[in-house]
């Protein structure tokens, strides 16, 4: 039970920020008329999400190395599971996304 208290903390503002990116992104170049100004947030933004993308990287490697280690370690995941993953791991780079492209935005 817990355990779907946390995929749901997780789920229900990952999906709303998932809807808003887009239009707020839009919004932005609109306003911006897609000056190299806005251009520069954005690559700063991608910048950051590639981090997170080596480090989400390594990450499953370590954990890959750790169960073909332990030999005595069974898991099971369910398709079901493996999508609330991809979309809790959606919304949290999403997330970070808005927030580099807010963060850029008022620095530059």
């Amino acid at each position: 039970m817990n355990e779907q208290i946390i995929f749901l903390l997780f789920l229900i503002p990952g999906t709303g920020i998932t809807i808003f990116l887009p239009f707020w992104k839009s919004k932005k170049e609109t306003a911006y008329k897609k000056d190299e100004r806005w251009q520069l947030v954005q690559n700063k933004a991608n910048n950051i999400l590639n981090y997170l993308n080596y480090i989400l990287l390594v990450l499953f490697l370590v954990i890959g190395q750790i169960i073909t280690i332990n030999f005595d370690i069974e898991i099971t995941f369910t398709l079901n599971r493996l999508c609330t993953y991809a979309t809790c791991f959606l919304g949290l780079r999403n997330a970070i996304e808005l927030f580099a492209l807010k963060y850029y935005d008022n620095r530059i």
